[in-house]
């Protein structure tokens, strides 16, 4: 795919790369899968750390949650600061969840 609208603004560019993308699975706002090329390209989860998204959501959670309408929470730990006063606290965030939309 040529790469001739890199550098002008206003656009559409290809933000893969030249590679096809084969698999997309959205569950809502930026909380989505991508598969490029039959690898795994790009998770992302907004509100749950990367490290957390990396390491303990399988790629197969998205579509199972898509599918059978599931969810999926995780544990984190984060630092906070309250008062001038540091803490270590764990959440358990609901990690994978589908938009529910009205029946068009």
């Amino acid at each position: 795919m040529p790469r001739v609208n890199k550098k002008i603004v206003g656009l559409m560019k290809n933000d893969g790369s030249g590679e096809l993308k084969t698999e997309f699975v959205g569950l809502r706002s930026k909380m989505h899968r991508v598969r490029v090329n039959g690898e795994d390209k790009m998770k992302k989860c907004k509100g749950v750390k990367y490290g957390v998204v990396q390491r303990t959501i399988q790629c197969d959670d998205y579509k199972r949650c898509l599918d059978e309408n599931s969810g999926a929470s995780r544990a984190q730990r984060t630092i906070v600061s309250r008062a001038h006063r540091v803490y270590t606290i764990q959440q358990c965030k609901l990690a994978l969840i589908r938009l529910m939309t009205s029946g068009i």
